[in-house]
């Protein structure tokens, strides 16, 4: 019986550790490849990834199909999905390399391009700081890094990896004088991003990754599915009366391609239909660029389609 309550446990570790020696062997494959390269290799990883998985390959194609309002087995949507996984592979092995090892400015620059930066300078004129609403679509992380460099303070709002060490994202954050708020301490990271808008930051965060327990969180429809949704990015921006702008990802190649969009009107009605009003905008964003978005994160994989009609 002692066993085989253990089992569980020992099931966790292991996963645990196997993702363990995964970061450790990717790190080591980017500190010898360097930057320039982790694009390719990270796409070579969601390739792989693409084809090792072939049930959930079907059920993701199925699910990205009925979102995008297409047949199942649409070929189109099966050459999209698989882009998805080659683009959002490469973005998190970007990611890993930036957050290792500083890399040298102009080569960050150079992979990067910002639409919408007077509508962050307007927002930001109102004193109140100003709230970045991303999503799973790319190497977000760059764009942070280019505000930095062009001047602005920025606050990125992070949760501790299962995948990496433990202050891998926290040390990789300040390389770029980032500071860094981790998500997952709460109440005291909520205190944080009232705080950096009271300072007048750019406060920089993602909407779309869900909450593990759906009490925590609010049910909205999000890509065809029910999804519970964290509250914050609404809940901060009626507390602190700070302009929300949204960001889109319009491109990969021959650069990451981000647009700053105009604020979201908030305050007016509901909390819970100002955060429809943000998932609906970040929708929008994934439909019109759906070989962008990391359709395999697992909150949105796992949760079950809606299926309406008679």
């Amino acid at each position: 019986m002692d066993c085989m309550a253990d089992r569980p446990g020992l099931g966790r570790r292991l996963r645990r550790a196997r993702r363990r020696l995964l970061f450790l062997a990717v790190r080591s494959v980017l500190r010898l490849a360097g930057f320039r390269h982790a694009m390719a290799i990270g796409s070579l990883f969601g390739e792989l990834q693409f084809r090792l998985a072939p049930r959930r390959r079907r059920r993701l194609q199925a699910d990205m199909a009925r979102a995008l309002g297409r047949p199942a087995d649409d070929a189109h949507v099966a050459a999209q999905l698989r882009e998805a996984y080659r683009v959002n592979g490469g973005a998190v092995f970007e990611i890993l390399a930036m957050f290792d090892r500083r890399q040298p400015e102009a080569e960050l620059a150079a992979r990067c391009e910002v639409d919408g930066l007077d509508r962050l300078r307007t927002a930001l004129a109102g004193g109140r700081g100003a709230i970045l609403l991303a999503s799973h679509m790319g190497n977000a992380a760059l764009l942070t890094i280019r505000l930095v460099q062009a001047g602005w303070p920025v606050s990125v709002v992070y949760r501790q990896s299962r995948m990496g060490s433990v202050g891998f994202f926290e040390t990789g954050l300040a390389h770029y004088g980032i500071e860094p708020i981790l998500a997952n301490a709460g109440i005291r990271a909520y205190a944080q991003m009232l705080a950096a808008l009271k300072r007048g930051r750019v406060v920089f965060m993602m909407i779309d990754q869900g909450v593990r327990h759906a009490e925590d969180g609010v049910m909205v429809r999000f890509l065809g599915k029910d999804v519970p949704m964290a509250a914050g990015p609404a809940q901060l921006a009626r507390s602190a009366r700070a302009p929300l702008l949204p960001v889109a990802t319009t491109a990969v190649r021959p650069q990451w391609r981000f647009t700053i969009e105009a604020p979201v009107p908030l305050g007016t009605a509901s909390l819970e239909d100002d955060l429809a009003a943000l998932v609906a905008t970040t929708e929008r964003h994934v439909l019109a660029h759906p070989q962008l978005w990391s359709w395999p994160h697992r909150r949105w994989r796992k949760a079950r389609p809606v299926v309406t009609g008679g």
